[in-house]
């Protein structure tokens, strides 16, 4: 089994898929917590509580955290916390499963998992354009909408992402194969 991982501060997008690229689960945890440690916490506890810890895990992609200034939103204080919680998450990851994770750049996964994929510099919803293809591969997924917008949730987007680091793993296994 393959892990895929989208870490992030305020949730974590989870795959699952077996050797052959098929599907097994698709999750997110979010995580309320004020601290790191807290969240941590929650990122353990919900593994634990939904036996994710149980999967016979061989791989463990992660999308590598930001390591640029990316628009208005982005700062160095940002950047740290992202680079901390993927180091945290990373070692238990490490610990659980004995396994050293490999990591992924966002565009390198997003290339490699689909490859027909176009996505111009400008374009400014790249995320529901991933979201896309997944559903495309994956039209059995019942995607989660607000009850009072009917849009669909932020968390869609970390677990497309997680989906697309875990794809993208499989791919180059496969790759390394032939």
């Amino acid at each position: 089994m393959i892990l895929g991982l989208d870490i992030s501060t305020s949730c974590i997008g989870i795959s699952i898929f077996n050797e052959d690229g098929t599907l097994m689960s698709l999750n997110y945890v979010k995580l309320k917590g004020d601290g790191m440690f807290e969240k941590y916490d929650e990122f353990v506890n919900f593994m634990e509580e939904n036996e994710f810890h149980k999967f016979l895990i061989k791989e463990i992609a992660i999308e590598e955290p930001l390591k640029a200034f990316k628009g208005k939103f982005t700062n160095a204080d940002t950047i740290q916390k992202l680079t901390q919680m993927n180091s945290m998450i990373s070692l238990w990851c490490y610990q659980t499963y004995e396994l050293e994770p490999v990591y992924y750049n966002v565009q390198t996964a997003r290339k490699t998992a689909f490859p027909d994929l176009k996505l111009p510099q400008k374009e400014l919803n790249k995320k529901l354009k991933v979201w896309e293809k997944v559903v495309e591969a994956e039209p059995q997924i019942n995607w989660i909408y607000s009850k009072k917008t009917a849009q669909l949730t932020k968390e869609n987007y970390d677990m497309s992402d997680a989906y697309t680091v875990g794809r993208a793993h499989i791919a180059i296994l496969k790759k390394s194969k032939v």
